[in-house]
C-alpha cells in the first residue's frame, strides 16, 4: 500500500466517523462537516460542469493561439489554462484538451491549477469583494509573496510525483513571468487590477453557467446547440467523485483543528502572530473563505502571512484533495507536498520581509 492509498484510507475513516456522528446527532461536530461535504455538490456543479462540457470547444479556439507562443520556450499550452483557471473551474478540463504530453497535462492541473490558477480565478476576485479596503495593501503584498514561492512547491511536488525535472522547469518559465506581472500590478495599480480580476471572475462564472445550461438542454432534449461538447454525465461524475471525498476531508480538517489546538497555539507564538491569524492558517487548509472572513481581525503581519500561505496551501485538505484523489489518486501525496512547501515557503518569506522592514 502506497502513501497515496494511506491518505485516501485516512479520509475514508473520517467519512465513516462523520457518518456515525451524523446519525448520533452531531455530538462531535463531525456530522455537520460530513453533511457540508455533500452540500458542496451544488456549488461545484455550477463552477465545474459547464466548463468541462465546453472544454473541447474552448480548447479548439485557444490551442492554436497559445501553442505557438508557449512553443517558443518549449512550454506546454496546458500550463496557460491552469495559470488563470483553478482545476475545478476549467483548469483540469482544458489541460486534458490542450496538453501536448500526458506529463505536462498532469503537472499543469495538479500543481498550477491548485495554486496559481485557483488564486487568479477564485481567491483574488472573491477576496477583493470580501475584505476591507484598508486591507488591500496587505492582501497585495501577501499575494505577491505567495506567487513568488509557487515554483518552489511545484518543482518539488513534481519531482515527488515522478515527473521530469526538465519538463517542470521549462513549464515554470511562463509562471515566473506571469507572477511578476500580477505582483507588480497589484503593487502599483491595485484599483485597475481589482477591476480586471473581478471582471475575469465574472466572465468565467457566466461561461460556466451558459455551458451547463446548454449541456442540460442537449441532454434532456437531444437538441445540439453547440457541437462537440463533452457529455453532461462526465462532468457530473467528476463532481460526484470530489464530493464523496469531501464528505471525509471536511470532518478530518475539523478534527485536526480540535486535536491540535495547543500545538497550533505554540506555532502562532513562534510566528509572532495573534490567535486569529493562527486560526486563519488552519482554516485555509480546507478553504480560503473562512480565513478571508476573519482577515480584518488580524494584525498586519498575520494578514500578510495568511494571504501568502493561502495562494498555494488553500484547499490542500479540502476540494483540491478531493479532486486529485477522485481523478488521479497516485498524485495525491505529491500535490499535498507541493502545495504545503509553497505555502510554508511563503510564510517564511513573509516573516523575512517583516524582519527586514523592522530592521
Amino acid at each position: 500500500m502506497g502513501i497515496n492509498d494511506i491518505i485516501v484510507y485516512i479520509v475514508v475513516f473520517f467519512l465513516i466517523i462523520g457518518a456515525i456522528d451524523k446519525i448520533r446527532g452531531n455530538r462531535w461536530g463531525l456530522g455537520e462537516q460530513f453533511t457540508e461535504g455533500f452540500k458542496a455538490m451544488g456549488p461545484l456543479t455550477l463552477a465545474m460542469v459547464g466548463i468541462i462540457s465546453l472544454a473541447p470547444v474552448i480548447a479548439h479556439f485557444l490551442t492554436p493561439l497559445i501553442t505557438p507562443v508557449y512553443g517558443l520556450i518549449g512550454a506546454d499550452p496546458a500550463t496557460f489554462a491552469n495559470t488563470i483557471l483553478a482545476i475545478d473551474m476549467g483548469g483540469y478540463a482544458l489541460a486534458k484538451e490542450m496538453a501536448l504530453t500526458p506529463e505536462a497535462e498532469v503537472f499543469s492541473w495538479v500543481f498550477l491549477g491548485t495554486t496559481m490558477g485557483a488564486t487568479v480565478v477564485f481567491t483574488i476576485p472573491v477576496a477583493l469583494g470580501m475584505i476591507e479596503k484598508k486591507d488591500h495593501p496587505y492582501f497585495a503584498k501577501g499575494i505577491l509573496i505567495g506567487m513568488i514561492t509557487v515554483p518552489i512547491g511545484s518543482l518539488i511536488g513534481g519531482i515527488v510525483g515522478g515527473l521530469s525535472i526538465q519538463m517542470i522547469i521549462i513549464n515554470l518559465i511562463p509562471i515566473l513571468l506571469f507572477s511578476f506581472v500580477i505582483g507588480y500590478g497589484l503593487w502599483k495599480h491595485a484599483d485597475k487590477m481589482i477591476t480586471a480580476f473581478t471582471l475575469f471572475g465574472k466572465v468565467v462564472e457566466v461561461v460556466a453557467i451558459l455551458g451547463l445550461t446548454v449541456a442540460i438542454v442537449e441532454t434532456l432534449t437531444g437538441i445540439v446547440i453547440i457541437p462537440n461538447m463533452t457529455p453532461l454525465s462526465e462532468g457530473i461524475q467528476i463532481v460526484g467523485q470530489i464530493v464523496i471525498f469531501l464528505a471525509g476531508a471536511f470532518p478530518m480538517v475539523t478534527f485536526i483543528q480540535k486535536a491540535l489546538k495547543k500545538p497550533l497555539t505554540k506555532l502562532g507564538n513562534m510566528l509572532s502572530i495573534d490567535p486569529t491569524a493562527t486560526a486563519g492558517l488552519v482554516a485555509s487548509l480546507a478553504h480560503s473563505i473562512p480565513m478571508l472572513a476573519i482577515l480584518k481581525d488580524m494584525e498586519p503581519k498575520g494578514k500578510v502571512i495568511n494571504v501568502a500561505f493561502t495562494v498555494s496551501a488553500a484547499f490542500v485538505l479540502g476540494s483540491h484533495l478531493g479532486f486529485v484523489a477522485g481523478v488521479e489518486r497516485e498524485m495525491v501525496f505529491a500535490m499535498i507536498v507541493g502545495k504545503l512547501i509553497s505555502g510554508l515557503s511563503a510564510v517564511m518569506l513573509a516573516m523575512l520581509t517583516f524582519r527586514t522592514s523592522q530592521a
